[in-house]
């Protein structure tokens, strides 16, 4: 299968330089890192990205960045913010850098009510022309987006080109996809549970494990391929994997990784202090399992 229909997309993360600052360098660097595990589509300035911990004008400045350095991938660019004028000017932005597809979660802290989400997504059409993708991760954001709103934002944005689920809840997702599927793209925004969700019906997985490892991107081509066996096999010990990969706070280990796998600094924005704490025999396990996986 060619690397062009792989439905995997990297939730990526903001490689910071040694003062918690974007790098045009580091950025390089990781934008290589892609090309070589065959990631055609990213997302930056999601969660993995920590766009929460970075300014307006920090997140401006990456979102340049990634409009100079990632010409040759599809870009789904994250817009959201704890407020709907934040986000608003970052779509805006978005608009002006000729990102064509954006994607936008609930407003966070205060626990968003459905017809808030609501009116949060019909206000993208004022600044915004391309394609928007809806951002359910709602133990981040403190509220679920309940099918009946998705189903009203559908019809009220006729720009929304599909929907990431994060939530972790199978029973939910198997819901989306059932409702969606066919008329949207829906990806699966956790990657143990990629496999279930392609048989439920998923377009694919937005999946943080690609940082540093395209393992689960072979999930996805068995499956396309009709080889469930071998699929469900990858699956079963990848799942090791981002077990192991989750045995640090989120999403340190991804970061941490990253730097010890090309040997440069970089350091994570405050609060977060946790790098240093990660345990060196637990990093080269991590950059280790590619390698010896199937022993």
């Amino acid at each position: 299968m060619a690397n062009d229909n792989l439905e995997v997309i990297c939730p990526m993360i903001t490689p910071f330089d040694d003062n918690a600052k974007p790098s045009r360098e580091n950025l390089k660097v990781f934008l290589d890192d892609m090309r070589e595990f065959g990631i055609k589509k990213i997302f930056p300035l999601g969660s993995n990205g920590l766009f929460n911990l970075m300014t307006l004008d920090q997140r401006k400045e990456f979102a340049k960045l990634i409009s100079e350095e990632a010409t040759d991938f599809e870009v789904l660019l994250g817009a959201g913010s704890q407020n709907t004028a934040e986000m608003l000017e970052m779509a805006k932005y978005a608009e002006d850098l000729g990102f064509g597809k954006i994607v936008v979660q609930p407003t966070y802290y205060n626990k968003a009510e459905q017809s808030w989400m609501i009116k949060h997504y019909e206000s993208i059409t004022d600044v915004y022309s391309g394609k928007i993708y809806i951002y359910n991760i709602p133990q981040f954001t403190n509220s679920r987006i309940e099918i009946d709103t998705m189903k009203t934002i559908m019809e009220a944005v006729p720009q929304v080109e599909g929907i990431k689920d994060s939530s972790g809840d199978i029973r939910f997702f198997n819901e989306v996809a059932d409702t969606f599927s066919g008329k949207l793209k829906v990806y699966q925004g956790q990657d143990d549970l990629l496999l279930q969700s392609l048989i439920a019906g998923a377009t694919g997985g937005v999946c943080g494990s690609t940082n540093i490892n395209p393992l689960v991107t072979e999930v996805y081509k068995y499956y396309a391929k009709g080889d469930y066996e071998t699929a469900s096999k990858v699956q079963i010990t990848f799942n090791r994997f981002f077990r192991m990969m989750n045995e640090y706070p989120f999403p340190v280990m991804v970061y941490t990784a990253f730097y010890k796998k090309h040997n440069i600094r970089g350091k994570l924005p405050l609060p977060i202090t946790t790098m240093s704490k990660v345990v060196e025999s637990k990093i080269n396990d991590i950059l280790n399992f590619m390698t010896h996986y199937k022993e």
